[in-house]
């Protein structure tokens, strides 16, 4: 239940003791409080058995408070209320509290005084119900161990009042609002109960982790769960948004308050960090059992911030954690983790309709559009709601409008939330993740991991992170996966960067887009991948430069492209480098891309004319389906090469020898390459793993093997022309497959072969000639071990005769599956039971084969298809219980009949019965019927159906092919590997389950049928009482009767011997009869045919069982004496005697001397009659005409069930088990014989039915096909009407929009005039200024020239400066000396002069 219970507390309790005092004021003190409380009416207590409604109110109830007093256990019906609420507390978690009232715990829980008494008077009154004792005793001994309350001293009411607190503060668990449609929540909520084990209270407490992607349903699960598992736990808490509040400040502190507040009632504290919360935490909450639900958890920190340890939580307690990141949970060690997975169709359909429609129901003509906008959803609840919400009252066309937009941009809403988890990726695993949404989902993780490691990233660990966070997944094919929506998101990231023109974002992967870039050449080197995927109308013309301005492009993927003109150019920069259909013979003269790693021109008319140089980074060349590939060069200059791949090459002719000594090639492969002569004649390939060759028909020679390679696994050389095999094939010490189907020219085997010690697998299919490597075995004699290790041999259609056979098993004596099909051997040796080994044999098409004396062991499957020279006895071994007995096996083999030591067999490809408790192991069996020789193959699958519901569909991996005669085929279920009869048990209910078998044919020719069908149960695996074949409802009606009839029997025993006796007095022989006909038998035994002077007398079996000599008069009819004193024997079948069902009598019986009571007597005798007397005392024996008017109980069980059909709405009779049944029923009743008692008008009647059902069922069919059909049209019919309207509408819309158009195109114009006079203006001045800008460059570099003479002439200068500096120095002094010599001259001169 995900909303709760519809009642708080259960009061259980005796009412003589305690309803007028204690539980009374109880039930009003918990009702004042308003706690909704089930109390019984005392009213209702009737009998030994407690009432369903109260089974179910228990159920429903959160609490369930007991009231042990003194008479409490002399009430059963107390005791079952006691042990159906242990029951839910151990199954539903519901509370229990007892109350010991003026009783002592222990005299409840070891049933003493009282208890005692009560429980030793139970023990005879149900001394034959010894299961429901012990659920009584052990219920009281549990309950007692409860924490609850008792009452010896003190007042009643103040331990009420402690009631209703406890009770008050349990409930005050307010429950969490879960959805609004919790669709698909029940399944998933009983999946993380399963991982819980919540009834193991007394283990640590444990970590369960529930992840998956944004928006999946996790908080919602988290929330259901928490509703339904709260009451179990002492305290609880749900922290939600811990991503979110963790980012605020002091968010995980405030988190760790809001943990102590809601567990501990820690109302005030404050923190201050988290490393003080811890402690406080670990210290309040180790002793109690508490549940956590950490939700949205995105970083390890936050978990050990709330709950770091098991040891912080007392026993019992149970955290749960909500997360995008599954790494995470694995760094804290959870003990069980919980992927949410999305919805199913059936789910998500139902989901998004109650939200778009309010209803489960779509609205009429929205049906179609409702399965696309589901499909793109692609089960992701958010999505579905969201979207539901925004469609919700749009009409048809607005929601395809809605639909394409969201195509194209994803909706808003849902894209914020799953951006969160790219968001907090690192930039490594964000380029990665964009790579995968734009290029790569469904492509393989090894060429994933190998592109974007050229592209400088770090993938496996990149990609292993995305995993973990729900971004991408990888199925069993190892493909990455990716959910739709997500990759909306991925490429919405792209396309926000610009979203106006796609050139300047990172990757292209939209056709319009490309087909943009391409075509108008606006690729910048922004671009970095780009995936070329046209529709099939595209063709684009590629331009000498469409790639040139994308110099970093590093992934070109061309998946369907049709061009014009072939690419002149190719960015250097690629990586990967993926073009089917390559337009060109040679790749661009300037494309030199070292860097390049994957090279994929497939179905290309690339023809290689000159070998790649300088390609060191190369590792994958794909050139299959390349059909002007005639010789591939020298490849030496790819010498990291490790997959090479030509296969289909038509006219390849030439593999160079370089390709031989490829030192890292790992695979190698030419399947197909019908012209292939010269392939390297020697190889040195040390790290090949696979060589594939298979129909080189033209190739006559295996390469020689230099030297060991010790990596080479497999070789597939079927239906070359090679003629023999090196010698130095001994050098392939790894191999372990060696497939040489159809080598027709191979005549001989070298002798050294036996030195392939490892080889697991060999093929010699179709080389007859070969014969003459078997007699080289048988000189090898018993005494080698040469292939010991050889598990599946494969010799069909090698001419093999009797005396191959004995050389086969010895010479590889631990064989697991032997293909011996097509040939000449007429015995299977007897030593072939000593391989304990060998599971599968084939022997098909072996026409002479006669014999099979023993079979293996171990042996789980035999092919003996079209054996139609097999003795009965050699049949009859395959096909005996004996042999399924020992092994569990599948055979098919020539036969038209179910054996008969099958449990239950049925005409037509379908099986019904019954079963329950468990489902068991099985064998079937199909006779397959060939009308004429099937040349063409068939394949089949098995259907199962539970109570009408198809559960599991079982392909056969087999097909049937070419048989020539009719078949057998027996399957034990036990030897198929995917199918587990544990999973077909949890669709089984209590009680009887019907179950529906059918093989129906998949593909395959007409004249193939299945005729019959049968079941064999395992005896030593399953019990045959819960095995019934016949429908166990018709049987309890016949047993219901017949009690019926026994009572009245047992009752009217008197007046049954009474009326018995009046009727030996009577001597009338034809003045009466009376006749009663039950179950509406339609006068089944018809007057017409009865003789009314015939002597008929019919009695219940139950009075032949216990009749005595002296307990049954006499019985005349007509005056003969037919019954005198006893000696009375059944002259009917005694199996037939003891069945006890109705049946219609028809009997002779004077009227006038019975009365009512005696009627109703002898009518009840009559009634339940099924057999006839054969009476011996005087010699007179009933007459053997009477049986005639008297069916069988098989005919009276078919007329009954022709009468329930007939009732039915004839669509219900064409379901297959019903129409089986109806078939069945019909056939019996048209085909049984005259004495069996069904009168004329009857059986014209059945075939009037049968011929009717037959024209009619067929008509029907056909007319619902018309109905669907003629529905369709219809609907077809207003749709188009409606897109008809839509168009008038939308071509409206588009004119209106063309002439607003034409004017904005006027107005452009008008602009564009004013733009282009601006321009030249701007021109001019642009001319002006480069003029001056020209002068001033002239000037510049005139000065710039003379700065340079400057220069010279004062570096010239720069070693002169010291000694001019003396020189001026001196100078200065000299014209100092001077001009004083000089005065000094001019003072003498003054002097003389005077």
């Amino acid at each position: 239940m995900l909303h709760g219970w519809n009642y708080d507390v259960f009061l259980s309790f005796r009412g003589e003791d305690t309803r007028t005092s204690f539980t009374g004021s109880l039930y009003h003190g918990l009702h004042q409080k308003g706690i909704n409380v089930f109390i019984d009416d005392e009213e209702l207590r009737r009998g030994e058995q407690i009432s369903p409604s109260l089974l179910t109110a228990i159920e429903e109830s959160r609490i369930s408070i007991i009231v042990f007093s003194q008479n409490y256990a002399n009430s059963t019906w107390c005791l079952d209320e006691l042990a159906k609420i242990l029951e839910c507390w151990k199954t539903k978690g519901q509370l229990v509290f007892p109350v010991f009232y003026y009783v002592d715990p222990s005299s409840v829980r070891h049933q003493r005084g009282s208890f005692g008494t009560a429980m030793a008077k139970h023990e005879v009154t149900f001394k034959d119900d010894v299961e429901r004792l012990k659920k009584w005793k052990k219920a009281l001994f549990d309950a007692a161990n409860f924490s609850g309350w008792s009452l010896e001293n003190g007042y009643e009411y103040e331990l009420i009042i402690k009631i209703i607190e406890e009770v008050s503060g349990k409930l005050n668990n307010t429950l969490l609002h879960i959805a609004e449609h919790p669709v698909g929540l029940e399944t998933r909520i009983s999946e993380v109960k399963s991982l819980l084990q919540i009834e193991k209270p007394g283990e640590e407490a444990s970590f369960i982790g529930i992840h998956g992607l944004g928006g999946i349903g996790k908080t919602t699960i988290a929330r259901a769960l928490y509703n339904s598992i709260a009451n179990q736990f002492e305290v609880t808490s749900f922290l939600t948004d811990i991503r979110e509040s963790s980012t605020q400040r002091q968010g995980l502190v405030q988190l760790q308050e809001t943990l102590l507040y809601e567990t501990v009632g820690e109302k005030n504290i404050k923190l201050g960090n988290v490393y003080k919360g811890i402690p406080i935490i670990k210290k309040r909450l180790c002793c109690k059992k508490v549940l956590l639900i950490l939700d949205d958890v995105d970083k390890l920190e936050q978990i050990q911030a709330l709950a770091g340890g098991r040891d912080w939580f007392g026993f019992g307690s149970k955290i749960i954690i909500t997360t995008r990141d599954k790494q995470l949970l694995a760094s804290h060690e959870v003990d069980k983790t919980y992927e949410v997975k999305k919805l199913n169709h059936e789910e998500a359909f139902e989901l998004f309709t109650w939200n778009a429609f309010k209803r489960k129901a779509t609205d009429k003509g929205y049906f179609e559009i409702c399965n696309n906008v589901v499909l793109y959803a692609e089960g992701l609840p958010l999505a579905l709601r969201v979207m539901g919400s925004n469609l919700f009252g749009k009409t048809v066309e607005e929601w395809k409008s809605a639909l394409a937009k969201y195509e194209k941009i994803p909706n808003k809403e849902v894209q914020n939330v799953l951006r969160v988890t790219y968001d907090n990726l690192e930039e490594n695993e964000k380029e990665i993740f964009l790579d995968i949404a734009c290029f790569f989902k469904g492509e393989t993780v090894e060429y994933v991991e190998k592109t974007l490691q050229a592209c400088g990233f770090f993938p496996k660990f990149g990609i292993s992170v995305l995993t973990d966070r729900s971004l991408v997944s990888i199925d069993e094919y190892n493909r990455l996966r990716m959910h739709d929506l997500i990759q909306d998101m991925g490429r919405e990231v792209v396309r926000e960067v610009s979203p106006l023109e796609p050139g300047k974002r990172s990757r292209l992967w939209n056709h319009e887009d490309v087909i943009e870039v391409l075509t108008e050449n606006s690729g910048t080197y922004r671009v970095q991948g780009m995936m070329v995927d046209l529709p099939d109308q595209y063709m684009v013309h590629l331009k000498d430069d469409s790639f040139k301005k994308m110099k970093n492009l590093k992934i070109l993927i061309v998946r369907n492209g049709h061009f014009y003109g072939s690419p002149q150019h190719l960015p250097n920069n690629l990586r990967l480098l993926d073009w089917m259909e390559y337009p060109s013979s040679t790749l661009p003269s300037t494309f030199h891309p070292k860097k390049l790693v994957v090279l994929n021109l497939s179905r290309s008319r690339f023809t290689m004319q000159e070998p790649f140089k300088h390609l060191d980074s190369l590792t994958s060349m794909d050139l299959s389906h390349c059909e002007f590939l005639t010789k591939l060069p020298d490849v030496s200059g790819v010498p990291n090469l490790t997959e090479l791949n030509l296969d289909y090459c038509t006219n390849l002719e030439q593999v160079h020898d370089s390709v031989g000594f490829l030192e890292k090639l790992i695979e190698l492969r030419a399947y197909g390459c019908t012209k292939l002569k010269d392939f390297p004649h020697a190889i040195k390939l040390s790290s090949l793993k696979s060589l594939i060759l298979n129909w080189c028909s033209s190739l006559q020679t295996f390469p020689t093997i230099l030297g060991k390679m010790d990596n080479l696994i497999s070789i597939s050389i079927e239906g070359t022309g090679i003629e023999e095999l090196p010698p130095s094939i001994g050098n392939l010490v790894a191999l372990q497959e060696l497939s040489m189907t159809s080598c027709l020219s191979l005549k001989e085997l070298p002798e050294n072969i036996d030195m392939l010690h490892n080889l697991r697998n060999l093929d010699i299919e179709g080389c007859p000639q070969l014969r003459s490597f078997l007699t080289k075995l048988r000189e090898l004699g018993q005494s080698t071990l040469t292939f010991g290790n050889v598990q599946s041999l494969n010799l069909e259609n090698c001419g093999l005769i009797d005396e191959d056979l004995p050389i086969i098993f010895n010479c590889f004596p631990n064989l697991a599956s032997l293909v011996l099909s097509g040939n000449n051997f007429v015995t299977l040796p007897r030593c072939i039971q000593e391989y304990h080994s060998l599971e599968m044999l084939h022997l098909d098409n072996c026409k002479q084969l006669q014999e099979v004396i023993s079979l293996p062991p171990n042996l789980q499957y035999i092919n003996a298809r079209n054996c139609i020279s097999l003795t009965a006895e050699s049949s009859n071994l395959l096909l005996s219980q004996e042999t399924f007995e020992a092994c569990e096996l599948q055979v098919l083999v020539p036969g038209t009949s179910i054996p008969e030591w099958f449990d239950h067999i049925t005409k037509g490809e379908y099986m019904t019965f019954w079963v329950r408790k468990k489902f068991p192991a099985i064998i079937l069996c199909f006779a397959l019927a060939i009308e004429s020789e099937m040349k063409k193959s068939f394949n089949c699958e098995i259907r199962f159906y539970i109570n009408s519901d198809e559960v599991y569909e079982l392909e056969i991996p087999r097909c049937f092919s070419e048989m020539v005669t009719d078949h057998v085929w027996l399957y034990d279920l036990r030897t198929h590997p995917s199918i587990r009869l544990n999973d077909l048990e949890s669709y089984l209910v209590d009680d009887w389950n019907q179950i529906e078998i059918s093989c129906d044919k998949i593909i395959g020719p007409s004249n193939v049928t299945i005729s019959w069908c049968g079941v064999h149960i395992c005896r030593e695996e399953d019990n045959m009482e819960d095995i019934l074949f016949k429908d166990p409802d018709l049987d309890l009606d016949s047993s219901r009767e017949t009690e019926k009839i026994d009572s009245d029997l047992d009752k009217n025993n008197d007046a049954r011997i009474k009326s018995i006796g009046d009727f030996k007095n009577s001597k009338k022989d034809n003045d009466f009869y009376c006749f009663k006909n039950l179950e509406d038998y339609n006068n089944a035994a018809s007057h017409t045919e009865m003789d009314h002077n015939q002597d008929k007398l019919l009695l219940h079996p139950k009075t032949l069982d216990s009749v005595t000599n002296d307990s049954m008069p006499l019985v005349c009819f007509g005056g003969k004496n037919v019954v005198e004193g006893s000696n009375m024997i059944a002259s009917d079948h005694q199996a037939k005697a003891r069945e006890k069902s109705k049946v219609t009598s028809f009997i002779q019986t004077p009227i006038a001397n019975l009365d009512d009571a005696d009627m109703e007597a002898f009518y009840a005798i009559l009634d339940a009659e099924t057999s006839i007397l054969s009476l011996s005392n005087h010699n007179d024996i009933i007459s053997e005409s009477s049986n005639r008017i008297i069916p069988s109980e098989e005919t009276k069980k078919a007329l009954k069930t022709l009468q329930d059909f007939l009732t039915k709405d004839f669509s219900v009779l064409l379901r297959p088990n019903e129409y089986n049944t109806m078939k069945s029923t019909l056939d019996y009743l048209t085909n049984v014989p005259t004495e069996d008692g069904i009168s004329v008008d009857i059986r014209s009647l059945v075939k009037e039915v049968s011929r009717q059902f037959t024209c009619w069922s067929h008509d029907y069919t056909n007319e619902g096909k018309k109905i669907e059909y003629t529905k369709a049209k219809l609907l077809k019919s207003d749709e188009l009407e409606e897109g008809l309207e839509a168009n008038k509408t939308l071509f409206r819309e588009v004119k209106y929009l063309e002439n607003e158009l034409c004017n904005e195109l006027e107005y452009l114009e008008d602009r564009k005039k004013e733009l282009e006079e601006l321009i030249n203006g701007v021109r001019a001045n642009i001319a002006a200024s480069q003029e001056a800008k020209n002068m001033v460059v002239h000037t510049k570099r005139e000065i710039f020239e003379n700065a340079k003479i400057l220069k010279v002439q004062r570096d010239e200068l720069r070693g002169q400066v010291h000694c001019l500096r003396d020189e001026h120095e001196l100078a200065k002094k000299i014209q100092a000396n001077i001009r004083d010599e000089w005065a000094k001259l001019g003072e003498k001169f003054s002097k003389a002069a005077n």
